[in-house]
């Protein structure tokens, strides 16, 4: 057949290698793909389509028009997980998760100014103690068990050549300047961190909601986190100042952390050695009064959502300020004889910010519990058991990590909570509490995965050993719905091979409702390990003992924590060189990096900040040309597909749009999980926006469904038959399973889009008029 390049069909064309121009009039049906980052070239089947709008991450792609209508694509996967360097936003997806759990509150608190601000508070902060915990991990590995105590013995770091330069005369007996030093690398993470955040913002809140030429509205000044601002509201797309001034929050705690934690210590060793001298108390003062004040500031700034511009600024200074005062009290100390066990305060420090952290995580269930819950949406707990999941799993990936780094410098002892002296050669001391609760993070979830995992295949053999199931099957490939082709034979020419198949059937629509249970596991997870982290304080601070175990628990829970930083490790390096990897990993952030960060500003960026907009105004931009446009929207291009028709301040008011969405998880996933934007009430205000909406779907796709109501919503809803057919040729293999992925050479969806085009084409015409303003690549800068 042949292949299109550049409208390459018997039109006229520019000579030599100019692009033909672009017709913007008529009907264009423009095509959004799903999750993992389809390429133009495979969603318009065209080995070399011509790109009219956007640029190489996200852009507007054209190929050879059909008869009596235009075919443009939007592929912006480039956003998510076409480019190797993105597989790297998977470090942050406890950040992610965080962010998540703030979207995931209840209509019921939705609806309730008070209700919901305490939600977003108590989810800010619970997110803002996850930005801590990453912080206090870093610190206890470099500072303590690094600098402190590694780096004040020559078995330890003068055994080794990437730490030998600490004994050195200016560092050796000098264990305030070790530890100095080795806070420099949290504070490194968090500055890598502030950097990326602001060119995240540069590149996807940065971007304008469309607007009338020369009626340009102001900015929005606060974060789409708000009681009752609903999806169609003009400005919820609109991030860019409140990512900023919560990313100034969170880094400004962070480092106000650090200079805490470096003035506790510095008090310690001071404490062991001698009174520090009146001379450099000021800079202890100064320390806790400046970092004090930063936190503190930090946990009003993310409760009231909006500060003025000097705010931010100023909690970045009193940080920095925090960070000098305790530099010039560390440096300041006198010579230390002692140079093992563990970092004076450090313990007091961690059981402090855990803490807090905990404390902000139960806080969270108080606001969860007062949205009530009701049948059809995530779990009673979501936001609570989202946040308790990123917790812990940060947790595991981070203290394996640090222990498994730690033991490339010397021989981890877990097991003494008062050191020895003189310690074994090359000999560092661990908390056990620490290697004891790794069996908890590791053993109890894998279990818990077992278990889920033995039910659903439990469920899913008994769905195609069921006869009732069998039964309603067959009726659904009723004979009066479905004949017999002229001149095709019966079902099949057995019938345990008819069993086999509809056993098959049944089976599979079984299947796709398995990621739907997802809440259950995560929620047991979440209970399980609150209900064992109570248990284990009070037998850790009542009755003074470690946590439950046996040798083989410890040791297994140790293997899998050390196992669980290299397959991150792993994973990354896959998805950074295979395509077709780093596109499954894009599957993961095309659904949780979808919202704002109005909850975690650290997270990874929100793409819809920037493609919503962009498919907004590509849309007034064809209507302005006296086009019409039919968008056809596939899995997770249907959501946004829909937030971009539900904004109607950012659309053209007499605009003529009509929407075809199949394989949409606009119910099943957002109005499952994200109960108070994706409600039935909103989704059935787009059939006003639009000329006509259709919304195709499997019985057996695992993510797509119904987006409205069953009864009510027949005009819109349309339940497709999978496999398409009963009936086979003898020969040839049996019809299968189209699943999620079936949509796009399924004769039924692309007959309603060629009906949809020609009634749009048989409307009124549109005339030209002016639209939005357009971007660089638009006007060819």
């Amino acid at each position: 057949m042949p292949v299109p390049r550049y409208d390459a069909a018997p039109v006229d064309r520019p000579s030599g290698l100019i692009p033909p121009p672009v017709d913007l009039s008529g009907v264009t049906e423009l095509r959004l793909h799903g999750v993992g980052g389809t390429t133009a070239e495979d969603l318009l089947g065209d080995l070399a389509p011509q790109q009219v709008s956007g640029d190489r991450i996200a852009g507007f792609y054209r190929t050879a028009d059909l008869p009596a209508r235009h075919v443009e694509a939007y592929s912006w996967g480039g956003l998510t997980s076409r480019s190797g360097s993105r597989v790297l936003w998977l470090l942050l997806l406890p950040f992610a998760m965080a962010n998540l759990a703030g979207w995931m509150c209840t209509p019921k608190t939705h609806g309730s100014g008070w209700r919901f601000r305490l939600h977003r508070t108590f989810v800010r902060w619970a997110s803002l103690g996850l930005t801590v915990n990453v912080v206090l991990i870093m610190a206890m590995g470099t500072m303590e068990l690094l600098a402190y105590q590694c780096g004040g013995r020559d078995d330890c770091a003068g055994d080794n050549w990437l730490l030998s330069w600490l004994r050195s005369p200016l560092l050796a007996e000098y264990a305030g300047r070790r530890v100095l030093i080795g806070a420099l690398v949290p504070v490194l993470f968090v500055a890598f961190l502030a950097v990326l955040t602001v060119r995240s913002i540069n590149r996807y809140e940065e971007v304008d909601p469309p607007y009338q030429v020369g009626h340009k509205p102001p900015r929005a000044a606060t974060s789409a986190a708000q009681p009752r601002l609903t999806l169609a509201d003009r400005t919820f797309w609109d991030g860019r100042r409140s990512a900023f001034d919560l990313g100034c929050a969170h880094v400004a705690a962070a480092l106000a952390f650090i200079a805490l934690t470096l003035g506790f210590a510095g008090h310690g060793m001071f404490y062991d050695a001698d009174l520090p001298p009146m001379e450099t108390r000021w800079a202890l003062y100064a320390t806790i009064v400046l970092g004090g004040a930063a936190v503190l500031g930090a946990l009003v700034v993310t409760a009231l959502d909006e500060c003025r511009r000097w705010a931010a600024g100023l909690l970045i200074a009193l940080a920095v300020g925090a960070l000098l005062a305790a530099a010039v009290f560390l440096l300041a100390q006198p010579e230390m004889g002692r140079n093992w066990g563990y970092l004076p305060n450090m313990r007091y420090t961690s059981n402090a910010a855990f803490g807090a952290i905990f404390g902000a995580l139960g806080l969270t269930l108080v606001s969860t519990l007062l949205g009530g819950w009701k049948r059809g949406i995530f779990f009673i707990f979501g936001p609570f058991v989202v946040l308790a999941v990123s917790i812990a799993l940060l947790n595991a990936v981070m203290l394996g990590a640090m222990l498994r780094i730690t033991d490339l410098f010397g021989e981890v002892n877990s097991l003494s909570l008062v050191p020895v002296f003189p310690a074994a050669p090359g000999e560092l001391y661990v908390y056990p509490i620490i290697t004891t609760l790794h069996q908890y993070l590791t053993l109890v979830p894998l279990a818990l995965i077992v278990l889920f995992g033995i039910f659903e295949l439990i469920a899913y053999w008994r769905a195609g050993a069921s006869r009732k199931a069998r039964e309603q099957a067959e009726k659904f490939y009723a004979v009066d719905r479905y004949p017999q082709p002229d001149g095709e034979p019966d079902w099949y020419d057995n019938a345990s091979g008819q069993r086999r198949w509809i056993a098959g059937v049944v089976r599979a629509r079984k299947l796709a409702q398995i990621p739907r249970h997802i809440d259950r596991l995560l929620t047991a997870m979440a209970v399980t390990g609150v209900v064992l982290l109570i248990a284990i304080q009070i037998r850790y601070w009542v009755f003074h003992q470690l946590p439950w175990g046996t040798q083989w628990t410890v040791t297994a829970g140790s293997y899998l924590t050390a196992a669980l930083p290299i397959l991150v490790v792993l994973l990354l390096r896959r998805g950074w060189t295979n395509l077709a990897s780093r596109r499954r990993i894009g599957v993961i952030w095309d659904v949780c990096t979808f919202w704002p960060r109005a909850f975690h500003p650290l997270a990874p960026p929100s793409y819809a900040e920037r493609a919503v907009p962009e498919v907004q105004r590509r849309l007034w931009r064809l209507h302005s040309n006296g086009g019409k446009t039919v968008v056809a929207a596939h899995s997770q291009g249907s959501v946004i597909a829909a937030a971009a028709l539900l904004q109607r301040d950012n659309l053209p008011a007499d605009g003529r749009f009509a929407l075809v969405t199949f394989g949409s998880p606009l119910r099943t996933l957002y109005g499952w999980a994200f109960p108070a934007y994706f409600t039935d009430t909103v989704l059935r205000s787009l059939e006003s926006r639009v000329h006509a909406w259709r919304n195709f779907y499997y019985d057996t796709d695992f993510i797509g469904g119904a987006a409205l109501a069953t009864e009510p919503a027949q005009d819109v809803d349309v339940l497709l038959p999978d496999p398409e057919t009963c009936w086979y040729i003898y020969g040839q293999p049996l019809p299968l399973a189209r699943r999620h992925t079936g949509y796009w050479d399924d004769p039924a969806v692309w007959r309603q889009v060629d009906e949809l085009s020609a009634a749009l084409s048989a409307g009124p015409k549109v005339p030209v008029q002016p639209g939005p303003p357009m971007t660089a690549s638009e006007v060819g800068l």
